[in-house]
């Protein structure tokens, strides 16, 4: 069974070419946001969503009728042809911004007069500036700044990933992760397997505790009651590093470092609940999901009725590959429970620990402590699968999310796959020169350390990450799974906030990236019947980011504005 693919070709349909049906000259409006439902590429057809968070352990309406049929109208003189029956975008553009000239000549001049204001501001007098603006269908520079300079690019490095994921794994790619054991059941006398249950990982970055819940009814479902030898993690899809290059940078335990395994689990993030106690200098309460033997927790949290209220959550490995979860400070009386999401430090043994819990849950008995190991080359049996979303839909986490875990798994699966097993950063990066090098830009021209760009690691031009959009965006196989990757302006992932109520609302489709000293962001700006930009804007050295996604958001507005002043239609690629 093959899931529906309309949706996102649609979406590049409405890029490609100009609306064919006319409205009344005077409804200006958008395109819509269509969801991407990539096509099945071999997996089941009840694969699971994409998890955002860690899952705890398991435990209609009538139809909107549809617009009604408008009559065609004449085809407005002064523009292209709209498309009608869509909501109308938010008013109240400034006139400076929504006054753009009609003249391609002079249209040029007031776009670099007005991106020359912007990005020429005193507040980054002492910042690097890097920008290109061009025509998506012929590649033709509009508006270019320093645009060979090679920038911390941080998080706009996901572009490139989620570009040469796609095009070279393609967007049906599925990962998948096995419960097997050596040999066959027929042996297995009162439900008990004599020897190990091997858990293989193969880079699922989805895989959730209910995932692994799932595996373990399907055993208990074969009549398993007892396994008589241990969980066998096996990681060896990957070679055994998890912590990526230039993460060394920093040594903390948050969300953004969680590590990278062929076998992993929930994103290798684990959620510590401090709920407060009874009354002022009681303990409070530490829960760990998903609980399991893996975790041990030290410390206290003292519950107080008055005063600062902070408490402070760590995780740390300990011998063996156990996560100590340290916990200490204080947390008001009669508040509500803080969540706080931690790294784990060892991924393949939070898996298994993971599985041996559920098991037991159901009635399943492990006679031994969990270890790290590898399967027999042969003679395996699968007794249970778990098949992860399409690439197509996960990279919706890795772009619109900005989430550094996908992203590292992302590369080490094309090393794995593209170069060969193992599976590591350095075989990713290959397979990733290869695809830049299809685009035209060579090796050493740019520097990628890592998938996710995190920290001071990589570089590239923003002329470089134009061609990567336009190679992505041109490319039939993937571009409706790319571009809808995407975050949208003023209505979901990292730009969800951004640029709401103004012109490119819903009109810039783009990625954002942030570090200490840079703010980046490079995307797609356009309007229906009307060919789209691509553009770069790329910023080091800033003492804050606030003034720089300001003009950022200005920038992409006035993009759009080009865009609509322009009179004739003009497909796209």
């Amino acid at each position: 069974m093959r899931r529906p693919f309309s949706a996102a070709l649609a979406l590049a349909s409405l890029l490609s070419t100009p609306a064919t049906v006319a409205a009344p000259p005077t409804a200006k409006s958008p395109a819509p946001a269509p969801s991407v439902t990539p096509p099945n590429g071999g997996g089941s057809p009840g694969a699971k969503p994409a998890p955002t968070s860690p899952p705890p352990l398991p435990a209609g309406g009538a139809p909107t009728p549809p617009p009604p049929a408008t009559e065609e109208a004449p085809l407005a003189p002064s523009g292209p042809t709209r498309l009608p029956g869509l909501v109308p975008r938010p008013a109240g553009a400034p006139a400076e911004v929504a006054g753009a000239p009609a003249d391609p000549q002079a249209r040029r001049a007031w776009l670099k007069s007005a991106l020359d204001a912007v990005f020429g501001a005193p507040s980054f007098s002492r910042a690097k500036v890097a920008v290109l603006v061009a025509e998506a269908d012929s590649g033709r520079p509009l508006y270019a700044r320093n645009d060979k300079a090679l920038l911390n690019a941080a998080s706009n490095v996901k572009i490139v990933t989620s570009a040469a994921a796609l095009s070279l794994l393609g967007p049906e790619y599925r990962w998948k992760t096995t419960v097997s054991i050596a040999g066959s059941l027929k042996g297995a006398t009162g439900g008990e397997v004599a020897g190990d249950l091997y858990l293989r990982g193969f880079g699922d970055p989805t895989l959730s505790t209910s995932d692994l819940a799932a595996m373990a009814a399907e055993l208990a479902a074969e009549g398993i009651r007892r396994v008589k030898g241990t969980i066998v993690a096996d990681e060896s899809f990957f070679d055994g590093a998890h912590v990526g290059p230039a993460y060394d940078q920093r040594n903390d335990s948050t969300v953004s470092r969680a590590p990278s395994a062929a076998l992993s689990l929930n994103g290798n993030l684990i959620s510590v609940s401090i709920v407060p106690g009874s009354k002022a200098g009681a303990p409070a309460k530490i829960i760990v999901d998903p609980p399991s033997a893996a975790f041990t927790v030290t410390g206290r949290v003292v519950t107080t009725s008055s005063g600062p209220a902070p408490a402070n959550v760590e995780t740390a490995e300990l011998e063996g590959g156990k996560t100590s979860i340290v916990v200490s400070g204080r947390v008001r009386a009669g508040t509500e429970p803080r969540v706080y999401r931690r790294r784990v430090t060892n991924p393949p043994l939070y898996a298994a620990y993971t599985l041996k819990a559920l098991l037991e849950r159901r009635g399943i008995v492990v006679g031994q402590a969990p270890r790290l190991g590898a399967a027999p080359a042969t003679g395996l049996k699968v007794l249970a699968t778990a098949d992860s979303p399409a690439l197509g839909v996960v990279v919706h986490d890795l772009n619109k999310r900005s989430n550094n875990f996908i992203a590292e798994q992302v590369l080490r699966t094309l090393g794995a796959e593209i170069v060969g097993r193992p599976g590591s950063w350095d075989r990713g990066l290959e397979a990733v020169g290869r695809y830049l090098a299809s685009l035209g830009i060579r090796k050493g021209s740019y520097q990628m350390m890592n998938g996710s760009g995190l920290y001071d690691s990589n570089r590239f031009s923003p002329e470089e990450m134009v061609t990567v959009l336009r190679g992505a965006m041109r490319d039939f196989r993937i571009a409706p799974e790319f571009m809808a990757s995407l975050a949208i302006a003023g209505t979901d992932g990292t730009i969800g906030h951004r640029m709401g109520n103004t012109l490119a609302e819903r009109y810039v489709r783009a990625k954002t990236g942030t570090l200490a000293t840079a703010s980046c962001l490079s995307g797609i700006a356009g309007s229906p019947g009307h060919g789209p930009l691509v553009f770069s804007i790329l910023m080091n050295d800033l003492t804050g980011a606030g003034e720089a996604r300001q003009a950022q958001d200005r920038a992409a507005e006035l993009l759009v504005a080009f865009v609509e002043a322009d009179p004739i239609a003009k497909p796209a690629p």
